[in-house]
């Protein structure tokens, strides 16, 4: 060392996102926490990802099966907020 102050490591911030998948489900990467109608929750941790369903037909509510691959689900192509 030459004797100069070491600056401290900043870590960056992880965020969780959420991702369309045309045609299919959410895909949720993690840090994340995910609560049911019953006030569950689902931590998804970082480097982490789960799918939820869109499609509304999947067997494990409220995550993906695939199941939009066979009922021919069709998504908006885009993210469109909901008028008021």
């Amino acid at each position: 060392m030459d004797g100069q102050p070491v600056e401290p490591r900043i870590e960056p911030t992880i965020e969780p996102t959420i991702e369309m998948e045309p045609n299919g489900p959410y895909i949720v990467h993690g840090p994340a926490v995910i609560v049911d109608a019953d006030g569950h929750e689902r931590r998804v941790e970082a480097g982490h990802s789960v799918k939820l369903c869109r499609c509304g037909h999947s067997a494990t509510k409220p995550f993906c099966d695939s199941t939009h691959r066979t009922v021919d689900f069709v998504s908006r192509p885009h993210f469109e907020p909901e008028r008021r």
